[in-house]
């Protein structure tokens, strides 16, 4: 798509190729579209004389752009109290490793999630080898929704201890 071509202001209304005003040394007056409309203003203007009939101050870039952030300071201001408010009352939630069995491409490790806060929730839960809870190999596990101030036992299939049945321990993250 090719951008919309302006028009340039005449140099001299009449103006013949052989007079001595068409071989005026003024520049043509340089013209871009209206911001709201797209009819064509000077270039120090950004709004045409339709659009701007009392010619009130055009807005300035520094204007502009201070609105642009302020909006985008809102906006996530918004979002914080709102995902406050969603969060709110879900965990703390603990966990323990019930039971490791082997499992096709696995192990089926059979946790015990605890919800001890006010709404039902869920939370990922890192499963690691036990003696190594910090660093190491470890796998993320998603569980079901538990309900507020109440256990939820629940299996899940890791890959990434092989398949022969180990010490495995878990970390449940809280919000």
């Amino acid at each position: 798509m090719t951008p919309p071509r302006l028009p340039v202001a005449a140099s001299a209304a009449g103006a013949g190729i052989g007079s001595a005003a068409g071989a005026s040394s003024e520049a043509p007056e340089q013209l871009h579209p209206c911001v709201r409309c797209g009819r064509p203003v000077a270039i120090h203007l950004a709004l045409c004389e339709q659009c701007n009939p009392l010619e009130l101050a055009q807005p300035s870039a520094t204007q502009v752009h201070g609105i642009a952030a302020l909006g985008i300071i809102i906006f996530v201001a918004i979002l914080f109290v709102l995902g406050r408010f969603a969060l709110a009352g879900t965990g703390p939630f603990s966990g323990t490793v019930d039971g490791v069995a082997p499992a096709e491409g696995g192990l089926a490790v059979t946790l015990l999630v605890s919800n001890a806060g006010t709404k039902a929730g869920a939370t990922t839960c890192r499963v690691l080898a036990d003696g190594r809870p910090v660093g190491g190999p470890g796998e993320l596990v998603q569980t079901p929704v538990i309900p507020a101030h109440a256990d939820l036992r629940f299996s899940a299939v890791v890959t990434k201890f092989g398949t022969v049945p180990t010490g495995l321990a878990v970390d449940c993250q809280s919000p």
